[in-house]
C-alpha cells in the first residue's frame, strides 16, 4: 500500500508537486521569508528562515486523501533536515477560515513524525489597519539543534509588538 504521493521538485519554480488519486494538483514551496530580519533591532541577520505555502491548484472538491497530508510531511521533513532551516507558517483567512486552518495545522503537527525534533510554537498576532482589526494565525516551526534559535523565537515573538508600535 502507498504510504506518500510521488512528488517532484521543479528547480526553476523551486516547487514541489505531486498529483492525488482524484487528479488533484497540489504545489509546495518554501519562500524565503524577510519579516524577521525587518523587525529585528540587531545587525545579525537572520538566515534560513522561510515561509511555507501549500496551493491546491485544481478546482476540483477533494474528499479527504490523508495521503495529501503524509506527502506534505515527508516534503517538510526533507526540509529540515538542514537543522538551520525554520518555517513560518500564516494560517490564510480567506473566508474568515483562518482559525480552522490553524487548528487543522496544530493537528497535523501534533501527529507528525518529525514534532520530537521539529518544535512549533503559535503567535495569534492582532493588529490594527485603517481602523479594522485583524488576527493572523501564525505557527513557527524549527528543529531542535538550530544553534540560533534564541535569537530566531525572540524576534518571532516581537512581530506583534512592531506592527502595533506605530499606534
Amino acid at each position: 500500500m502507498q504510504n506518500l504521493y510521488n512528488y517532484t521538485f521543479d528547480e526553476f519554480t523551486s516547487t514541489y508537486s505531486f498529483t492525488t488519486k482524484n487528479n488533484i494538483i497540489y504545489r509546495i514551496a518554501f519562500l524565503v521569508d524577510e519579516t524577521l530580519n525587518s523587525i529585528s533591532t540587531s545587525d545579525v541577520l537572520i538566515e534560513n528562515v522561510y515561509q511555507i505555502v501549500i496551493e491546491k491548484v485544481s478546482d476540483a472538491l477533494e474528499p479527504f486523501d490523508h495521503l495529501v497530508s503524509k506527502t506534505i510531511e515527508n516534503i517538510i521533513c526533507a526540509f529540515f533536515s538542514n537543522v538551520n532551516n525554520s518555517l513560518i507558517y500564516i494560517c490564510s483567512d480567506d473566508q474568515e477560515k483562518g482559525k480552522i486552518r490553524f487548528s487543522v495545522f496544530d493537528r497535523w503537527y501534533r501527529n507528525s513524525s518529525f514534532n520530537n525534533f521539529v518544535t512549533k510554537i503559535d503567535n495569534i498576532i492582532s493588529f490594527d489597519s485603517e481602523g479594522i482589526n485583524y488576527n493572523l494565525y501564525t505557527s513557527f516551526l524549527y528543529h531542535n539543534n538550530n544553534p540560533n534559535i534564541d535569537y530566531i523565537v525572540t524576534t518571532y515573538n516581537d512581530i506583534e509588538k512592531v506592527l502595533n508600535s506605530d499606534k
